[in-house]
């Protein structure tokens, strides 16, 4: 399908063809790390609107928190032959997927956690852009929240737990920098323990039991994304006391549920909207098998994100409405040739 649509476009060179009849034979792959995550639910959800905007036909494969089972989705779509492939490289499978579509000329667009290397390489030529979070930033962002919230103990010390996400991905490597930036200007906090959450509720809960149960002095926990967060609340309810008065939480993400604890006071911090990856990337890759090459300046997009407390929840509703507009074809350099990038970062509008 992928090089008989090339020939197709290469024919009518000059002529005025239908750019949604062209996109109705593109058959686009997409790879998550889990739909157990509220978050990646709404990252494949936006994908899917570009999809029926757009015209192409979505192949959505769920990695199950599995190394291997990302690796046996990417086999499997390079087998089908979709004409391009959007994944999120964790457990350092970049390089092995970019390697498998490059021999199958599939072009590629990574999110959320990038390479080693910059996109368009030399070595990887199918590897078009990556567009993810400005993660350390943000890490740094949710520590400054936390440690502004807290009061010293007697020692003289802020007293907090760390609760990381997926060990090695450059998601988690990133967000931990930004703490650890925030930890670097603040040495009046202590970090008492920190374990693995690996970005979801059920397990992190579970850790910071463990966690909090050998360091009861914790006053606030930094909490990785937001199903992290959500399962350090919980854990915090289960035990009786009551987050956001207890214990402070900051977390990542906007998902729709943190949003409400943090209108509850339950969340003291949360920051996000980079799930709209999905959909920028699909809008660059629909671009790009329409013959709109991606401009090296917009090849590595590292998103700067929305931050939200319990004040601007109100005005998030009301400007956003969880999900921001956005118009894919107006995006698309194929339908609108004025069109000078397909991302935007949310703001307020004061």
């Amino acid at each position: 399908m992928r090089n008989m649509l090339k020939g197709a476009v290469a024919g009518v060179a000059g002529l005025m063809i239908s750019t949604a009849a062209m996109a109705e034979d593109y058959d686009v792959g997409v790879v998550v790390p889990t739909l157990d995550a509220q978050f990646w639910n709404s990252y494949v959800d936006f994908m899917k609107k570009g999809a029926d905007e757009l015209g192409v036909d979505l192949k959505v494969l769920n990695a199950d928190n599995k190394p291997d089972q990302m690796i046996k989705s990417l086999e499997d779509l390079v087998a089908q032959g979709v004409d391009g492939i959007i994944y999120t490289p964790y457990w350092a499978t970049a390089v092995p997927g970019l390697i498998m579509a490059r021999n199958a000329d599939i072009p590629v667009i990574l999110t959320d956690s990038y390479a080693e290397f910059d996109p368009q390489d030399a070595n990887y030529p199918n590897y078009l852009a990556f567009v993810g979070p400005s993660d350390r930033d943000a890490g740094r962002q949710m520590a400054e929240a936390l440690f502004d919230s807290l009061e010293p103990g007697e020692d003289g010390k802020k007293h907090i737990a760390v609760v990381n996400g997926t060990g090695g991905t450059s998601v988690a490597i990133d967000r931990r920098a930004g703490l650890q930036d925030a930890l670097d200007a603040n040495p009046d906090v202590e970090v008492v323990g920190e374990v693995d959450g690996n970005f979801v509720r059920d397990t992190s809960q579970s850790v910071f039991e463990s966690l909090w149960q050998g360091n009861p002095q914790v006053q606030g926990v930094w909490a990785a994304n937001g199903g992290t967060a959500t399962g350090v609340m919980a854990a915090i309810t289960a035990a009786g006391q009551t987050p956001g008065e207890d214990i402070m939480v900051v977390g990542m993400d906007l998902n729709p549920e943190n949003v409400d604890a943090v209108e509850k006071g339950e969340l003291l911090f949360d920051i996000g909207g980079h799930w709209l990856q999905g959909g920028f990337a699909l809008v660059l890759m629909y671009d790009h098998l329409n013959g709109k090459e991606i401009p090296a300046d917009q090849a590595n997009v590292k998103l700067d994100l929305l931050p939200l407390t319990q004040d601007r929840v109100e005005q998030f509703r009301a400007e956003f409405g969880g999900v921001p507009e956005y118009d894919f074809k107006d995006r698309s350099r194929t339908h609108n040739p004025d069109a000078e990038t397909a991302v935007f970062e949310m703001e307020y509008s004061d």
